[in-house]
C-alpha cells in the first residue's frame, strides 16, 4: 500500500511540475507569436476611422481596437491553454501509471483513479485559493489595521459609533441589505413556485413561462432603466421645462395609472424607506423567471406514483402540493435560495443606475462608494474601512451558510441510512 501511495505522490508531483513549466512557457510563446494581431486590429480601426470620418481622435480609435484585439486573442489563448492542460495531464497520468505499474492492471487503474479527479478539481481549488481565500484573509487583516500599521478594532468601532459620520449610513445599509437578503429570495421562490404550478395546469402555460423568463436575459442596468420609466416622476400633464419653451414629459406608467399630478414628480423609488421595495421589485422581476424554470423542471421530476397515491388517499390540491410535491423538491428550493442570496449580495447596478444614493436606500455594496467620497477619520484609512465593511457584508451570509451546511449533512445522513 505504501508503494502505491508513493507512486501516486511521485506521479502527481511529476504532472504538476510538468504543467507548471510547460503551460506558462506555451502561453508566453503564443502571446508573443500572436502579438501582430493587435496591430492588425489597430490598423483596421484606423481604416474604419478614415472611411466613416469618426469624430474620435485617431489615437483613441487605434488604442481601442488594439485592446479589442488583445482581449479576443486572450480569450482564445486561455481556452486553448485550458484544453491543453487537461490533455497533457490525462496523457501524463495514463502514461506514468502504465510506466510505473506495467505488470498490474489493477495498480494502473488505482493510480489513474486516485490522480484523475484532482486534474479537474485542482485548477478550481487553485483559483479559489488565489482569488477568494487569500483576498478574504488579506481583507480581514486590513480591517484590523490602522494607517500606521497598528492592529486595532477602530475600523469596526467607527462603524458602530453613534457619534461617527458613517454610523447612520452603516446602520441603514445593514438594515437594507438584510431586507434584500430576506425578501428578494423569498418573493422569487414564492412567485416562481406559484407560476410553475399554475402554468403547468393550463394549455398556454409554455407561452406564459416564456414571457416570464424573458427578463432574465436583461442586465440589471437595463432592467433599472426600464423600471425607471415606469416609476418616473411627473404626471398626466406635461411639466414646463426650465427654459419655459420645451415641455418635459417625465411620466411614469405606474404614476400615471395612479393619477399623480405633475406637482408630485418624485420617482417612486425615491420615497423614504418604501422606495427600497420598488428597487427590490426590479430584481424580483428579473429572477422570478429563473426560479420558475428550475421549479418547473423539479416538479416534473416528482414521481407520478406518489402523486396518484395521494389523490387516491383523498388529498386536495393544496395538500398535494405542500405535503407531497414540495418536500420532494425541497433540495431544489435550497439550491435556488443559495443562488439568489449570492446574487443579492452582489447587487450594485440597480440602485447605482437609478442614482438611488440616499442614506435610506444604501446597501453595503453601494455604501462603499458613498464612503469613498464622504468618510474620513483623521487619516487616509478609507481602504481599511472598506475592508471592515466587506467583512460585515460577509458576516451577513454566514447564517445562510450554516443552514446550508446543516441541510447538506442532513441529506447525506438520510442517503446513508
Amino acid at each position: 500500500m505504501r508503494s502505491i501511495q508513493s507512486i501516486i505522490f511521485s506521479n502527481s508531483l511529476a504532472i504538476v511540475l510538468t504543467i507548471v513549466c510547460v503551460l506558462p512557457i506555451t502561453a508566453v510563446f503564443i502571446f508573443s507569436l500572436t502579438a501582430p494581431i493587435d496591430d492588425a486590429f489597430a490598423n483596421f480601426g484606423l481604416w474604419l476611422h478614415e472611411k466613416y470620418n469618426w469624430s474620435l481622435a485617431t489615437f483613441v480609435t487605434e488604442l481601442r481596437f488594439a485592446k479589442v484585439g488583445f482581449a479576443l486573442r486572450s480569450v482564445v489563448i486561455a481556452l486553448f491553454i485550458s484544453f491543453l492542460y487537461y490533455w497533457i495531464a490525462n496523457w501524463l497520468n495514463f502514461g506514468l501509471a502504465n510506466f510505473r505499474s506495467s505488470s498490474s492492471i489493477g495498480k494502473r487503474s488505482l493510480i489513474v483513479e486516485a490522480i484523475q479527479p484532482w486534474i479537474f478539481v485542482g485548477p478550481a481549488l487553485i483559483l479559489l485559493l488565489l482569488f477568494l481565500l487569500i483576498p478574504a484573509l488579506t481583507t480581514l487583516k486590513i480591517s484590523f489595521t490602522e494607517p500606521g500599521g497598528t492592529v486595532s478594532v477602530n475600523n469596526y468601532s467607527f462603524l458602530w459609533d453613534p457619534n461617527a459620520l458613517g454610523y447612520i449610513q452603516f446602520r441603514l445599509a445593514m438594515r437594507n441589505s438584510l431586507m434584500w437578503l430576506i425578501l428578494v429570495p423569498s418573493l422569487c421562490i414564492i412567485l416562481g413556485l406559484l407560476i410553475a404550478v399554475l402554468a403547468d395546469s393550463v394549455r398556454w402555460g409554455v407561452v406564459a413561462k416564456t414571457f416570464i423568463f424573458v427578463p432574465l436575459a436583461i442586465s440589471f442596468v437595463g432592467a433599472a432603466v426600464i423600471w425607471r420609466n415606469i416609476f418616473a416622476g411627473g404626471g398626466i400633464e406635461p411639466q414646463e421645462a426650465i427654459n419655459g419653451v420645451t415641455p418635459s414629459y417625465q411620466i411614469g406608467l405606474l404614476k400615471a395609472l395612479l393619477g399623480h399630478t405633475p406637482e408630485y414628480n418624485e420617482p417612486l423609488y425615491n420615497l423614504k424607506f418604501w422606495g427600497n421595495f420598488y428597487l427590490m421589485w426590479i430584481m424580483v422581476w428579473i429572477k422570478t423567471g429563473f426560479a420558475m424554470v428550475i421549479f418547473s423542471a423539479a416538479l416534473r421530476g416528482v414521481p407520478q406514483e406518489t402523486v396518484e397515491a395521494a389523490i387516491i388517499d383523498g388529498a386536495n390540491p393544496r395538500q398535494l402540493f405542500f405535503r407531497v410535491k414540495l418536500p420532494q423538491i425541497f433540495s431544489t428550493v435550497v439550491v435556488v435560495w443559495t443562488y439568489l442570496v449570492t446574487d443579492v449580495l452582489k447587487v450594485f447596478d440597480i440602485p447605482y443606475a437609478l442614482s438611488a444614493n440616499d442614506d435610506d436606500k444604501l446597501l453595503l455594496a453601494t455604501m462603499m462608494e458613498a464612503a469613498m467620497n464622504t468618510w474620513s477619520i483623521g487619516g487616509n484609512n478609507v481602504d481599511n474601512l472598506f475592508a471592515a465593511i466587506a467583512i460585515m457584508l460577509m458576516l451577513t451570509v454566514i447564517p445562510h451558510m450554516i443552514f446550508l451546511g446543516w441541510r447538506i449533512r442532513r441529506e447525506q445522513k438520510q442517503l446513508e441510512h
